[in-house]
């Protein structure tokens, strides 16, 4: 339903929802909601390549609000095994974000023989649906189905939920799965935070993200754990799982503010 959508197709970009809205301020977006236009983006353009991507990074230069959002795709580099793209996305002429991604040659005959990755312990119908208070901490949020698996959100430490992204990004469209890959990813560092949230706060300005394969949806679990440094710095890291194990990592940078 376009009602229910994250970003309405507008001409050449994107009209954002009230839905892609943060917890920050009624008109700042959410990293996983314009991350995931950044990803299509590059989706699109590579579409008809034969290739898979690998790794994507996304730097968060500026907030994003709701103002009417364009994104652009360039080729950096051309090559027969490898091939990486940047997609930028601009709000009233100015880029306010970007991601580069790391295409590789698709060919399933060069895989070579793993032991297959083990399930997880404890899937989403096991683990714990989250409050409804805590799901109201963003619009954006409130389209997500979470179940914590390990930790608790509202505790200082790591943690596992699995994300299940119940909204469209864009209205009309199915989600892929790097879009609910993205969705899930952003969140590392909020579900591992480490700090009092009443007396520090902290940003993240990129997400990196490495797959070794697609995941199986609707359900993504993400592991994560913070770590901080003694320079008012740190990094999350998580490990994103489906149900059948892992199929990617993820690293985000953190810098730490103590509360006014």
């Amino acid at each position: 339903m376009a009602d229910q959508s994250l970003f309405l197709a507008e001409g050449e970009g994107f009209l954002p929802s009230e839905l892609a809205v943060g917890p920050w301020s009624p008109d700042l977006l959410q990293g996983s909601a314009y991350g995931g236009l950044l990803v299509r983006a590059l989706e699109r353009h590579q579409a008809a390549a034969g290739m898979t991507l690998a790794r994507v990074t996304f730097d968060f230069w500026r907030p994003v609000t709701r103002e009417w959002l364009v994104p652009t795709v360039t080729v950096l580099r051309e090559g027969r095994k490898a091939r990486t793209l940047e997609a930028t996305l601009v709000q009233a002429g100015t880029p306010v974000s970007r991601c580069t991604g790391v295409f590789l040659r698709a060919d399933p005959a060069a895989s070579p023989p793993v032991v297959p990755s083990a399930a997880p312990a404890i899937g989403p119908d096991a683990s714990r649906p989250v409050p409804d208070h805590v799901r109201a901490w963003s619009p954006f949020f409130t389209g997500v189905d979470t179940r914590v698996a390990e930790g608790d959100l509202l505790c200082p430490g790591p943690a596992a939920a699995w994300f299940h992204l119940l909204r469209p990004l864009v209205a009309g469209e199915d989600n892929s799965a790097l879009v609910h890959t993205v969705s899930a990813a952003d969140l590392v560092a909020g579900i591992s935070a480490v700090v009092d949230l009443r007396k520090w706060s902290f940003v993240n300005p990129d997400l990196t993200i490495a797959l070794w394969r697609l995941p199986q949806l609707p359900w993504i679990l993400l592991a994560a754990e913070t770590h901080v440094g003694d320079q008012g710095t740190g990094v999350a890291r998580g490990l994103l799982s489906d149900n059948a194990g892992p199929f990617a990592a993820c690293e985000a940078s953190l810098i730490f503010e103590r509360g006014r």
